[in-house]
């Protein structure tokens, strides 16, 4: 190779490394970790689809407002199978609470603004009505068809 030909290598390494700076680097980790992440969470949603077709029992993650703590919202898991709903809390404000029986659905609803700034803005609140008076659960969409169908067969 001659000193012309590699002048002319040279100078595209350079033009490579220009390009490869710091921020284009950053930007491709995050879409890249943004792709794992949603890859994940569409598993774990076909993982859960797939479960209750088997007829087992899942696990689905959501947020109860329940009339006996009015005003909180609290984290946890329904747990849906044939046999009907319980619910798994994931905070030690919620280990109290259980489902209450009777439990229908009355309306579904998206979030108001100021639901919003509590819980996400993309969920669905589903209303149900029992005994002890107005329960709400919020649940996101992909997930919503396993709570409307327990609520609707018990």
């Amino acid at each position: 190779m001659n000193p012309l030909e590699w002048r002319a290598l040279e100078g595209l390494g350079t033009q490579v490394l220009r390009c490869l700076n710091a921020p284009v680097i950053e930007l491709v980790v995050v879409l890249a970790a943004a792709g794992l992440t949603a890859w994940l969470f569409r598993r774990r949603v076909k993982q859960r689809a797939n479960s209750a077709a088997q007829g087992n029992v899942i696990k689905i993650p959501c947020l109860l407002r329940h009339p006996s703590l009015e005003g909180r919202w609290l984290r946890g898991r329904l747990l849906v199978g044939p046999s009907g709903m319980g619910w798994e809390p994931r905070t030690n404000a919620g280990a109290a609470v259980s489902l209450p029986e009777g439990l229908r659905q009355v309306s579904l609803r998206s979030p108001s603004w100021r639901e919003s700034m509590k819980i996400n803005g993309r969920s669905r609140i589903v209303e149900c009505s029992s005994p002890e008076g107005a329960l709400l659960v919020a649940v996101m969409p992909n997930e919503l068809d396993h709570v409307l169908t327990a609520l609707n067969s018990g």
